[in-house]
């Protein structure tokens, strides 16, 4: 399984769009993150790549916390994301209409929260049939 890393105990959503969320963990710095969705980005596509791939799935597993782990789940890996509060999955379920959602990563340059999917057009663009 790929995790997001220790490094990362937050998670950030933005819309993009005509409202499509990204959704991904919040990392200390540029390259950071980068590596980050680079490494997701790999997973996806084993995930969906090759003779017989089988379709993935998006869940959301309940932590000892009360948080909740975003976990795609394919057939042979899957990545997940930690530490998702509740009001932000209210968010994401609210805005998943389209039925697709960038898992993408954020970081902060100069107090500002920067999303890799807008800045570097880094992510995956991941879709769900039901």
């Amino acid at each position: 399984m790929v995790d997001c890393g220790p490094e990362s105990r937050e998670v950030a959503m933005a819309l993009l769009g005509e409202d499509i969320p990204a959704i991904g963990p919040r990392l200390q710095n540029r390259v950071e993150a980068i590596q980050t969705v680079r490494r997701f980005m790999n997973t996806i596509e084993r995930m969906v790549k090759g003779p017989g791939a089988l379709p993935y799935r998006v869940l959301f597993v309940r932590q000892a916390d009360g948080r909740y782990t975003l976990v795609i789940k394919g057939a042979v890996t899957s990545l997940k994301i930690d530490n998702m509060d509740e009001l932000m999955i209210k968010r994401f379920q609210k805005s998943f209409k389209k039925r697709l959602f960038i898992l993408t990563c954020f970081f902060e340059d100069n107090d500002k929260l920067e999303c890799l999917a807008l800045t570097e057009g880094l992510g995956a663009v991941l879709y769900s049939t039901k």
